[in-house]
């Protein structure tokens, strides 16, 4: 009843049969003294002693001479801009300010444009981290907006 966990004894204290320190047993009929328990550990040394699972987070990122390596492949395979966007299916503008370095292809451009380039503009950092207790997501699952944004709990 206080919340004690030392030398327990089992007491009827009204109409419940409940394990209870030796001075919340005075408030009911001793029942049984039990024999010596393990005190547990607090929760936290609990989780220190558990090993934590790794996760390895891979960040794709879009090669710093992008734009140099588009222009030179492009020519390499005899195309003209004009022809390339199509074959890309990207607007000719676009092309042009990619080439420039003016805009910055997406993941998913970059992607088609290694594929029919034959180059590569997309490299991959990977960090490995602990994940935290109580981390409910898959392994593989990547890091999302609200992982790093801090919320302010309002109090009143």
């Amino acid at each position: 009843m206080c919340g004690n966990e030392k030398a327990l004894v089992k007491a009827s204290i009204e109409g419940a049969v409940l394990e209870v320190c030796e001075r919340c047993a005075r408030f009911g009929k001793v029942l049984a003294r039990p024999q010596q328990r393990e005190i547990r550990e607090p929760a936290a040394q609990q989780r220190q002693a558990i090993a934590r699972p790794q996760r390895k987070e891979v960040i794709e990122l879009i090669t710093a001479d992008y734009a140099k390596k588009i222009k030179e492949a492009r020519e390499r395979l005899g195309l003209t801009q004009e022809e390339f966007s199509k074959k890309l299916n990207e607007k000719w503008s676009a092309m042009q300010k990619m080439e420039s370095g003016q805009m910055k292809p997406s993941i998913e451009q970059a992607r088609k444009l290694e594929k029919l380039l034959r180059i590569q503009l997309v490299e991959q950092y990977g960090e490995e981290g602990d994940i935290p207790l109580g981390d409910t997501r898959k392994k593989e699952e990547s890091f999302t907006l609200g992982d790093f944004i801090k919320t302010k709990k309002k109090t009143s």
